[in-house]
């Protein structure tokens, strides 16, 4: 019975990543023109779809799985958007409705070439086990350190964004950006230095945990638009971003 709960909500977790990585993609790059939270969006996405397949592909031959190269490219992928996909390039992105400061395609392609050497390292076989010979869980020090780094430097750039939500007068957003944001530190930290006890969600597998995370995730990619959407509105409404507006405009 657990079992099937935690595949029922691993289910959903990645579903929810999925739907939010392609429809909020698309947004970002059709109506506000940002490709490089679009791009990232589509990358998260697809990382979703790659761990979905492979998931159900090796359900019960999970040797067959560690083999597999798609398992290869979901930890290639989970390793760039730790890294560099929902930190530095979320930050950037962002800096359009925050700072009114749109990065140009040498600074996008800079940044995307950043997380593809990220990824490459941090996503190399040798940081791929879980949990050792003996079932104990593994902690490799410095891609760790870099994944809770990147994160907390993001969650701090995240809490200015929720104080300008707050103060333009969408609370329920800012609201909804903290709480994510902070269920994502959680996750950070469960990820590598606090696994779930191995009672309650098997080391190997991890099921509760990765149905938590894909879940956080997923809300993650929602509220991180919503978010954008309401700071470029409120920028457009005080005349601060005419420049978006026709773009909009155009667009529509």
């Amino acid at each position: 019975m657990r079992d099937d709960i935690y595949a029922l909500a691993f289910l959903i977790g990645d579903l929810v990543m999925i739907a939010g990585g392609y429809w909020a993609g698309w947004k970002f790059i059709k109506h506000y023109g940002n490709y490089l939270l679009g791009i990232e969006w589509f990358i998260i996405a697809t990382s979703g779809v790659n761990f979905l397949v492979w998931a159900l592909r090796f359900a019960e031959d999970k040797e067959a799985g560690a083999e597999s190269p798609q398992y290869a490219v979901a930890f290639f992928l989970d390793a760039f958007s730790r890294s560099i996909g929902v930190t530095l390039l979320l930050v950037v992105g962002f800096l359009a409705v925050t700072h009114r400061h749109r990065s140009t395609i040498v600074v996008d392609v800079a940044v995307l070439a950043v997380g593809l050497g990220f990824g490459l390292y941090l996503g190399q076989p040798k940081f791929q086990d879980h949990v050792d010979a003996s079932g104990h869980h593994i902690l490799y020090p410095v891609p760790a350190t870099i994944y809770l780094v990147m994160w907390l430097l993001t969650l701090l750039f995240l809490l200015y964004v929720t104080k300008r939500l707050w103060s333009i007068g969408a609370t329920k957003v800012a609201a909804a950006t903290l709480v994510v944001s902070v269920a994502a530190t959680g996750i950070v930290l469960c990820y590598d230095f606090f696994p779930f006890p191995a009672s309650v969600d098997p080391l190997e597998d991890r099921p509760l945990f990765y149905a938590l995370a894909l879940t956080t995730w997923g809300l993650q990619l929602f509220t991180y638009f919503f978010a954008y959407r309401a700071l470029h509105d409120h920028n457009v409404g005080t005349g601060v971003d005419e420049a978006s507006h026709d773009r909009q405009a155009a667009v529509a």
